[in-house]
């Protein structure tokens, strides 16, 4: 990509855990906007960060109500992003997010202690996130329910709870 081009939105760093350096990226496009010169060992041939994949992939696993820290960080984790960048003979080439990163996120934002995993634990927290996901996505259906039987959706879960 052309490194002397105008960014379009502001820029926001990506930073790879373990490694030195930053890279710079458009925050709409996900254009890399640090000069070739200077971008770091680690990001060698990355042209493009895939930021609304990104958002995307969180999205789709706890809805549309991500914390502020993973809808948006400071910093990216590159390692947290997918790429298109430009193999050693200058091909385009995809490169994917990693997927031990990405659960890492998931968890913390989950609650989860992937270290001690508990079985009970782990269900609450998948259950709560499927009842809050399901909410988001069919907000008709608390309303049904209480049209339906005149209780309200709480009213039938400490019933069922009581029994």
């Amino acid at each position: 990509m052309n490194s002397t081009k105008t960014p379009v939105g502001k820029e926001v760093p990506v930073h790879k855990e373990g490694h030195e350096g930053v890279l710079m990226v458009d925050s709409l496009t996900g254009e890399v906007t640090t000069p070739t010169d200077q971008k770091p060992e680690w990001a060698d041939g990355f042209a493009v960060a895939l930021l609304a994949e990104r958002t995307g992939y969180y999205e789709s696993r706890l809805g549309t109500e991500l914390s502020d820290e993973l809808r948006s960080p400071e910093m990216f984790d590159a390692d947290d992003l997918g790429w298109i960048g430009l193999d050693a003979e200058g091909d385009e080439v995809e490169i994917e997010a990693s997927g031990e990163k990405r659960m890492t996120l998931l968890a913390e934002e989950l609650g989860v202690d992937r270290e001690n995993l508990d079985e009970d634990q782990f269900s609450n927290a998948t259950a709560e996130v499927e009842v809050d996901y399901s909410y988001i996505t069919h907000p008709t259906d608390e309303a049904t329910l209480s049209e339906a039987e005149g209780i309200t959706f709480e009213e039938k879960q400490a019933a069922q709870a009581g029994k």
